[in-house]
């Protein structure tokens, strides 16, 4: 029989899901503490009947020895001792007890200090607390359940009041659930740390007493080897205390930290005073509880409660109880979402194919429209809605700020939005009209209600595709072409990309704090903690981002639209910069983003590369300027020579690059003027050293 896969610990993270995964790996930690009890159960008998069985003290030190060589066949559901470190002393405790099976029962009162009395303190401490923690994470469950079974109950004609008191009966018992369940899986966690202690304790003091007390066995047991043996499994004994010690401050951190970014999850649908997230419009899987509507006949109908997830293109559900899920809907191109009324429910919708139907109910509307705007990512060749008036406003209102969002990420990419105006152009326009300025509110620096982007854009071909045409695609080629040849020679880091968001201003350390604060107070809440890698190229003109294994930019941005960029106060790892971007229609409105990255170094290195890439630029662009004032000045010159020449009436007009002199010979359709005898004729008797060698003088102006 093969042995089950090895966990180290519950996640705690995963509580307040209780998905089926999660409730099959709590039964793996209980069976594995119940089988912990039965093996310290057995030694504690053996121990007492150590101290008790005087007259048959040497059967019982082989009984003793025996057990302990067997737990290296004990098939433990949890083990995490994976070098055998536990059982190898485990066998050679057993030696030593092995050789003390003719001593006398002398040691009974030493031994029953030593070693019965920490495995009782175990036994009724860690193991009965565990059973009293299991209890009541099985009635938090089920209290659970009826709370939520009974504000799904909820009709819309029902009273107000009856629906906030179930809406705060469902707060109150997940809270205690998620509460209760972070305590027992931590306790389940910390017992693998308590098996170690409950096993050697006893053991060592077993040992320890019986060598002090009995001069007979002094030949056997004082011996370096068994002292440094002792040593090190006192060192062992202590430095496993310490270890729990530590994971349970630290498990207890985690838990309020948890605590703290849930409080929004135990409602089913936040109250009004709690300002509510807008639903992730960017989701292609989703997993979590709905009410799952089953009908009996065409007729008769009722509402079941299953784990529902997306798995290979289609909708699958989990009833309470089995432990794989079944086919509800096939997601595919006809797929059709929209919200219905059935059986006067609140946040009920509707997936519809070509072959069949399923209603499904959400406890608040922020997760229906998720579950419904993820559908429709999946089925993106099919529809999304069957009639826009029927179709929640807070929908429509996610989709369409998403589709802006990726039109303003693709210009931005190519480069073809329009500049926009510079700060003190801005304030210029502020101060000519002093009335207008007065009577608009001031800005804040980041939006409350701005969306959160957890993903960049797959491809750049997905941004070409808003709305351009061939011409511009090519185009588009031929520039990112150009981006990736520029980005060889320049500064690359590794970067994982956390997030994006709106903001009102250019510039700020603060600013960028704080949206690296909310990305990450977002990411956590909506349990979003996968992210991808990038390579981050920095040269003199781009700043690019591109997919770490395929090399395809992900992101583009001129460096001259950079406008700020900086590193978390405390933790050096996040960086941020601020971009300017603008309208696509090419009106006079500045928009800002705040893009952050986590970098695999030191965040100070990216400003730092940031600075000497704006300073190289910057010296290109004086070094390009000084070249045509320099170019302008000898034009001017040459042109002040030729006019004080004494043959010449005009000086000849310049081309439009200003290189080249336009003369006679190049104005065919203007007619020549007769020469004039004095002075004309003179000019023909002295040859033009360029004609008399056959040379044009086009060529030679």
């Amino acid at each position: 029989m093969a042995l089950p896969p090895a966990f180290d610990k519950l996640p705690l993270e995963n509580a307040l899901e209780d998905s089926p995964q999660v409730r099959s790996l709590v039964g793996v930690f209980n069976a594995d503490a119940q089988a912990l009890r039965e093996y310290v159960t057995t030694l504690h008998q053996l121990s007492s009947k150590l101290v008790a069985a005087h007259n048959q003290l040497t059967s019982v030190y082989q009984d003793l020895a025996k057990h302990l060589k067997a737990y290296k066949s004990v098939k433990f559901c949890v083990d995490n001792d994976t070098e055998g470190v536990v059982s190898s002393t485990l066998a050679k405790f057993a030696s030593h007890i092995s050789e003390m099976s003719s001593w006398e029962h002398i040691v009974a009162t030493q031994i029953a200090d030593g070693a019965v009395y920490p495995l009782s303190r175990f036994i009724d401490t860690e193991l009965h607390e565990m059973d009293t923690m299991a209890t009541l994470h099985q009635n938090a469950g089920v209290d659970l359940e009826r709370a939520v079974t009974r504000y799904s109950r909820c009709r819309r004609r029902d009273p107000e009041q009856e629906h906030r008191e179930s809406n705060e009966d469902v707060y109150v018992s997940k809270k205690k659930f998620h509460q209760m369940a972070l305590h027992y899986y931590s306790k389940l966690n910390l017992l693998q740390f308590s098996r170690k202690a409950a096993l050697l304790e006893p053991m060592l003091g077993m040992l320890v007493a019986t060598r002090a007390y009995h001069n007979m066995g002094h030949d056997t047991l004082v011996v370096p080897e068994v002292e440094e043996f002792l040593s090190n499994i006192s060192v062992c004994v202590k430095s496993v205390q310490e270890d729990q010690t530590k994971e349970g401050e630290d498990t207890l951190e985690l838990i309020d930290s948890i605590i703290t970014q849930s409080q929004l999850m135990y409602y089913a649908e936040p109250p009004p005073d709690i300002a509510a997230l807008p639903p992730d419009t960017t989701l292609t899987t989703k997993s979590g509880y709905l009410n799952v509507q089953k009908k009996y006949m065409g007729v008769m109908s009722s509402w079941e409660r299953q784990f529902v997830f997306i798995e290979g293109g289609n909708l699958m559900g989990v009833t309470k109880g089995e432990a794989v899920g079944s086919l509800l809907i096939e997601i595919d191109s006809s797929m059709l979402v929209h919200a219905t009324d059935t059986d006067d429910r609140r946040h009920v919708f509707q997936v519809v194919s070509c072959k069949k139907s399923v209603t499904l109910q959400a406890l608040n509307d922020r997760e229906r429209d998720e579950w419904m705007l993820t559908i429709h990512n999946l089925a993106k060749d099919g529809g999304y809605v069957k009639d826009e008036k029927t179709a929640p406003a807070s929908l429509f209102s996610g989709v369409g700020q998403f589709f802006a969002d990726k039109f303003h990420a693709a210009s931005a990419a190519m480069g073809s939005a329009p500049s926009t105006p510079t700060i003190a152009t801005s304030s210029t326009s502020q101060s000519s009209s002093p009335s207008v300025t007065a009577s608009s509110p001031p800005e804040v620096a980041i939006p409350p209600d701005a969306p959160i982007v957890f993903d960049l854009l797959t491809s750049p071909e997905e941004t070409f595709s808003l709305s351009l045409d061939s011409e511009e695609n090519k185009k588009e080629e031929t520039d990112e072409n150009k981006v990736l040849e520029d980005s060889e020679g320049s500064n690359i880091f590794t970067v994982r990309f956390l997030g994006s968001m709106g903001v009102n201003v250019d510039k700020g350390q603060g600013v960028v704090c704080e949206v690296m604060r909310r990305i990450i107070a977002a990411r956590a809440i909506h349990n979003v903690f996968s992210t991808n890698e990038l390579r981050l190229s920095i040269s003199n003109m781009y700043l690019v981002l591109s997919d770490a294994a395929t090399k395809t930019i992900r992101l583009q941005h001129n460096l001259k639209d950079v406008a700020y960029w900086a590193t978390h106060s405390e933790n050096h790892k996040l960086v941020g910069y601020i971009v300017r971007q603008s309208d696509s229609d090419g009106a006079d409105n500045s928009r800002y983003s705040c893009f952050v990255f986590e970098s695999d170094g030191s965040g100070t290195d990216i400003c730092t590369a940031l600075g000497v890439a704006a300073k190289a630029a910057y010296d290109q662009l004086v070094e390009k300027k000084t070249l045509e004032k320099k170019r302008k000045q000898e034009t001017k010159l040459l042109l002040d020579n030729i006019a004080q020449l004494p043959d010449i009436d005009d000086p000849p007009p310049v081309s439009s690059d200003g290189q080249f002199l336009i003369l006679d010979g190049d104005l065919h359709d203007s007619p020549r003027t007769p020469p004039v005898a004095s002075k004309n004729s003179e000019v023909k008797r002295a040859p033009d050293p360029a004609v008399a060698d056959g040379e044009d003088p086009e060529s030679e102006a």
